[in-house]
């Protein structure tokens, strides 16, 4: 039985305005985002009940005001604090740098046995990211804190995650330090020491497969991987994609316009994950937000025209401009590639409105070849990359509903 009253505990969120503290506690409590909310202007607090072990916990968020001349509030509610949350946000440098003075009014006004968490909010906007992870990661080791990246915007269970570890630490009486790493920008594999081989796909080999490591989140939560869609603009990578998160196909599908992103659900087992998929406009692969959006993905499908060489040949290209972002940044999670060729659907000798030159979209294609279907070669060229392989028609709905499958089980089970 548990019991009749919940023991309360008092929980402070730090960190300066803007970072979005009233957003996570809003999105902790009452699962609720709202993007307009106002600067807060006064110290107010929320509370939500949980249970352990058969003893409910009251726990009492307070939300602070980040504006300095309000900071002398934030000491005085610090008393009785036994969890305190320094919150930054990433795309904000100024908000992370900052976060020494609150560690240092924590410092100076600390309960005993209190436990320190460090909180990067805001990584649903990574394209605009100021802050790197490993600093954040690095402030909370060196400061005895749990970190972790959320988004009170898009990620319910990340926050979930967060405050039950932060929870549990307190409640254990001990500081777990920096082992939580709850991302949605992409899925973090643990360290690997120097002497591994190297693996398949441009991955080094581990003992544990990713597949245990993300089988520890149970139930709990839906883990993210990301992924993008590459290839010459007009091979059709936007409408598989509709078919794959069951949007509406169109056959006359515009070119995507810059860069948009997909949601797909997984269940395997016990596992839930989220497959977030990337489109982009080839005239934007200069960018910024497309380089910082290529690094962060772990399963890359490559596609082509079946019916088109230059869009075979072109894969190359895409293949070292990957391996060209994972290497400078030294990652070391394995990464997956995926061949897809498309349009395996109405034969060109039954189209009389091509007859060589270009196709509908803009595809050169000639009077010699216009035949021909170049599915051996990428089948060749997924062997020579150790890559999955698949023909498809989304035109014709064909080939497409195991691609998800496939990938995600291929790139969990890599070592």
């Amino acid at each position: 039985m548990s019991s009749k009253e919940p023991l309360e505990i008092k929980i402070i969120l730090l960190g300066e305005c803007g970072v979005g503290k009233t957003s996570i506690i809003q999105r902790y409590v009452d699962n609720n985002f709202d993007s307009s909310y106002e600067t807060t202007a006064s110290m107010s607090f929320s509370s939500k009940v949980v249970e352990r072990k058969k003893q409910k916990y009251k726990l009492n968020l307070w939300d602070t005001i980040g504006q300095e001349k309000f900071r002398s509030l934030s000491k005085m509610f610090l008393n009785d604090a036994k969890i305190v949350i320094l919150v930054y946000s990433i795309i904000s440098k100024v908000t992370f740098t900052n976060l020494s003075y609150w560690l240092e009014l924590y410092k100076d006004n600390k309960e005993e046995n209190s436990i320190l968490g460090v909180a990067a909010n805001k990584v649903d906007m990574f394209q605009e990211e100021e802050v790197p992870d490993q600093l954040g990661k690095e402030f909370a080791k060196n400061n005895g804190a749990i970190f972790s990246l959320i988004s009170a915007k898009e990620n319910k269970e990340g926050i979930d995650i967060f405050l039950d570890k932060l929870l549990d630490a307190y409640l254990n009486g001990n500081n777990l330090g920096n082992n939580i790493e709850n991302k949605n920008k992409n899925i973090k594999l643990n360290n690997h020491s120097k002497n591994e081989k190297k693996g398949c796909c441009g991955g080094k080999k581990q003992n544990v497969s990713k597949r245990k490591r993300l089988q520890t989140m149970g139930e709990k939560s839906h883990a993210f991987v990301n992924s993008i869609f590459l290839g010459d603009n007009g091979v059709g990578k936007t409408s598989i994609i509709k078919r794959i998160s069951g949007d509406e196909f169109k056959k006359d599908e515009k070119h995507t316009e810059m860069i948009e992103n997909y949601m797909v659900d997984y269940k395997g087992g016990k596992m839930k994950l989220k497959l977030k998929i990337f489109d982009i406009n080839n005239e934007k692969q200069n960018t910024k937000n497309f380089i910082n959006t290529l690094k962060i993905c772990n399963i890359f499908f490559l596609v082509y025209d079946i019916k088109s060489q230059q869009s075979l040949d072109n894969l190359e290209n895409w293949i070292e401009t990957i391996k060209k972002y994972k290497e400078e940044e030294k990652k070391e999670d394995n990464y997956l590639i995926y061949i897809i060729g498309n349009k395996d659907d109405i034969s060109f000798d039954e189209d009389e409105d091509i007859k060589g030159g270009e196709n509908e979209e803009g595809i050169i294609i000639s009077e010699d070849k216009k035949n021909e279907k170049y599915i051996d070669e990428g089948r060749d060229l997924s062997i020579k990359y150790n890559a999955l392989f698949n023909i498809t028609s989304a035109f014709e709905n064909k080939g497409i509903g195991n691609i998800v499958g496939q990938a995600l089980q291929k790139y969990l089970d890599l070592p």
